[in-house]
Formats: C-alpha cells, sequence, structure tokens
C-alpha cells in the first residue's frame, strides 16, 4: 500500500474513533456520576440509621412513660371523680419541641451530616429529660393512688396471731397475706395498659373482702390476756368475765396456759 493510500485510510477512519471515544467518554461520566450519587445516598442511609439507633432508647421510655400517663388520666378516682394522674405542665412539653424544631431545620440543611449534629444531642437530651420528668410526675401520682387504696384494708399483720390458732381465721390470713403481696408488687411499676390496671384494682376489690373476714375487733381485755399467753402465761386474775365470754364464743379456754398467783 502506497503512503497515499496509507494517509487516506488514517483519515477516513480519525472521524469514526472520535465518536466512539465520546461515546465511551459519556458512559463512563454517567456511570461516574450514579456511583457519586449512591454513595451520596448510602451517606444519607448510613447517617439515617446512626439518628435512629440514637434516638430509639430515650424514644422508647418517653412513648413507654405517656402511655402510662395518658392511661392514668382516663382514669378517675371514685372518691374524687378526678383524673388518677393531674396535667402535665405544658411549659415543659415545649422544650422538646423547640429542640426539635432546631434538629429539623439541621436535617434540612445538612442530611447526610445530620448524626453529627450538636442539635441532635440536644434534642436526645431534652427527650430524656421529658420522659425523666413525666415519669415523676406519674409515678407519684400513681403512688399516691394506690395509698389511698391501701388505706381500705391494710391491717397490721403482727394482729393475726392472736387468732392464728383457729384454721379458718388461719386460711383467711393466709389468704389475706398472700394478695396484699400480690397488690405490693403489681403497684411497684406503672401500669402500661388498661388490663394491667384492672388487675390492680380486681386485687383491691378482693383485699376488701378478705378484710372483712379478719376478725380482728378483739376487746382490749382479751388483747391483754393473749398477749401473756404467748409469753410467760397468763395469770388467773386476767381471766376476767369477759375474757371468759369472749373464749367461750371465739375459741376454747382449756387451751391456754393460766397460773395461780
Amino acid at each position: 500500500m502506497s503512503e497515499a493510500s496509507i494517509s487516506e485510510a488514517v483519515t477516513a477512519s480519525a472521524p469514526e474513533e472520535i465518536s466512539v471515544f465520546a461515546r465511551r467518554s459519556s458512559e463512563f461520566k454517567m456511570q461516574l456520576e450514579r456511583h457519586q450519587q449512591l454513595e451520596k445516598a448510602q451517606d444519607i442511609r448510613d447517617s439515617l440509621l446512626q439518628v435512629a439507633r440514637k434516638i430509639d432508647v430515650p424514644a422508647k421510655k418517653l412513648a413507654q412513660i405517656l402511655t402510662s400517663y395518658l392511661l392514668l388520666r382516663e382514669v378517675c378516682d371514685s372518691k374524687s371523680g378526678e383524673p388518677i394522674v393531674g396535667l402535665f405542665d405544658r411549659e415543659t412539653f415545649g422544650h422538646p419541641q423547640a429542640s426539635l424544631a432546631a434538629f429539623l431545620q439541621q436535617y434540612e440543611a445538612y442530611t447526610y451530616d445530620v448524626a453529627q449534629a450538636q442539635e441532635l444531642a440536644l434534642l436526645i437530651q431534652e427527650i430524656d429529660r421529658l420522659a425523666s420528668e413525666l415519669s415523676n410526675h406519674t409515678s407519684t401520682a400513681w403512688r399516691h393512688y394506690t395509698r389511698t387504696l391501701k388505706a381500705q384494708w391494710e391491717v397490721d399483720q403482727k394482729l393475726f396471731s392472736t387468732l392464728a390458732h383457729q384454721q379458718e381465721q388461719r386460711k383467711v390470713q393466709q389468704n389475706y397475706s398472700d394478695l396484699a403481696a400480690r397488690f405490693t408488687n403489681s403497684c411497684r411499676i406503672l401500669p402500661k395498659n388498661r388490663e394491667e390496671f384492672e388487675a390492680v384494682i380486681a386485687l383491691h376489690e378482693q383485699l376488701c373482702v378478705q378484710r372483712e373476714a379478719l376478725n380482728l375487733d378483739v376487746p382490749e381485755e382479751v388483747n391483754l390476756f393473749l398477749k401473756a399467753v404467748a409469753g410467760q402465761g397468763a395469770s388467773l386474775n386476767m381471766l376476767t368475765p369477759n375474757v371468759l365470754s369472749w373464749l367461750a364464743n371465739e375459741d376454747d379456754p382449756t387451751r391456754y396456759c393460766i397460773k395461780r398467783l
């Protein structure tokens, strides 16, 4: 092939090669842009996951306390007619809202850097503080309410020894003690739903019935006699007509140790 022919062939193929190069360059540029977009989307996803992890624990704590608060706001005390828990200070609710607004502003401006933003730390701090204050507010009201319930049936269980020898009373006393222990355990934490609240009320009602079945109205003379018997023995002069009458109706006088002075 002559030099002129070679020159013509090179000249003829040059536009085609330029076209292929331009097309491949355009494809490479598009792939690079897609890769960069994917990297940016990955950064945003990782940042949002980080935000979710950081905010998950305090948010769940607040949600749990808020559930109990709203439940006890719906239920009224049978005596006062007022909700068990009073309204929480509205001003206190304002602080987390302000922090949330600041956080959202940062989120819109710096989407993929938001997990490191100071506003997120402040928001988490405010959620924690709100959950703590709402918990104290609700728990205080719940303790007060359960104490008023307890006052309706609570007795000094030291008095049980007076009639513990009587099988029927011993059974009633044991039932009372078991129910009282269950009531106390049920009230240690705030109710999370109506079923848990109703369970506490059911125990309270059972305890009121058991309290009526307890025979604790012992006359003072009898109480002194029984205490003496439980100690070193009762003297004969403690066996008064009232004591004898009570023993005859409620117990067996021959069961006791009586000393003659």
